[in-house]
């Protein structure tokens, strides 16, 4: 009877030594750079940091668009920056606008036209493919920017 007894404690003592050895999530630091595709502006794309780590979900990605130059300001769980780790990059095609979207002749008038107006396309597709892409980049404390050179 006593060792059922010390069963239920003995487990809880168990759970909470292995619950403290988990993994403590990676800094998240300040992080901009541009995106050039043939040494020119890359505008409206999505670029995504994905942090090389185990353990932690999608919530660590790092996303922005880029503006008509080709800037971009991560974010990441809420704020500014990217996972101090080493990160695998991709760049694909931005979302498109709300009035764009959708099966109706007008929305698909208005998503052709979009597209159309995008400059320095198309990206290439292996960019936008986590498995393919070569662009992979360490985030650290003492640097802000990460410029990507892009090439058809």
């Amino acid at each position: 009877m006593t060792r059922l007894a010390l069963m239920p404690t003995s487990l809880l003592a168990l759970l909470t030594l292995v619950g403290g050895c988990s993994n403590s999530p990676p800094a998240i630091v300040p992080a901009e750079g541009t995106v050039t595709l043939n040494g020119k502006p890359l505008a409206g794309a999505e670029v995504r940091f994905v942090p090389m780590i185990q353990g932690f979900g999608g919530e660590y990605i790092a996303s922005a668009i880029t503006d008509e130059s080709g800037h971009f300001e991560l974010k990441v769980l809420g704020q500014s920056g990217a996972c101090a780790v080493e990160n695998k990059i991709t760049v694909s095609e931005g979302p498109m606008p709300d009035d764009a979207r959708g099966m109706s002749a007008a929305a698909q008038m208005k998503a052709n036209k979009f597209m159309a107006g995008l400059k320095n396309r198309p990206i290439p597709p292996a960019y936008g493919n986590l498995a393919q892409s070569p662009l992979t980049m360490t985030v650290t404390p003492d640097r802000k920017e990460y410029n990507l050179q892009l090439n058809r």
